[in-house]
């Protein structure tokens, strides 16, 4: 049985979440992702979360919030977790947070290679907004979904 835990992220979880980004980023470069989350993290530590089961990190969500909108820079969890319902618990947390902050939008910016990912984004309202050619570089284009929060 799955004892999983929803906590606030740490620079120490950092290794383990640098694993599980490349999930979510196929385009990436690890280390100089793993910049990328330590500066979210530093920013938003109230907004950046990770879900552990004994100990070791599963999951983990990001989000930054511009003029009263977020975008949710990332969600990712363990294949071996995924279908268990981690990524639903980090989203909730994240959107409660979010809902604390005033947020009224979320966005979501989904790598065309994670296409895979929108059923789960469409079973929590969000929906198909546009895409954006190039956005994470030449040829990795991204799905824009969006969220309103009620």
């Amino acid at each position: 049985m799955l004892k999983i835990l929803i906590r606030k992220m740490r620079e120490t979880d950092l290794d383990a979440v640098c694993e599980l980004a490349m999930l979510a980023n196929p385009h990436a470069v690890k280390e100089k992702y793993s910049k990328h989350i330590l500066g979210e993290l530093r920013e938003n530590p109230d907004l950046s979360f990770v879900a552990t089961d004994n100990g070791n990190v599963v999951g983990y969500v990001l989000a930054e919030t511009h003029n009263g909108d977020a975008v949710l820079e990332d969600i990712a969890v363990a294949k071996e977790y995924q279908g268990k319902n981690v990524g639903k618990s980090l989203l909730e947390k994240e959107l409660k947070a979010l809902k604390r902050k005033g947020v009224k939008i979320v966005l979501a910016e989904v790598h065309y290679k994670c296409a895979s990912a929108i059923p789960f984004y469409y079973k929590h309202n969000f929906r198909i907004t546009g895409f954006v050619q190039d956005f994470f570089g030449i040829s990795h284009d991204a799905i824009i979904l969006k969220l309103v929060l009620q």
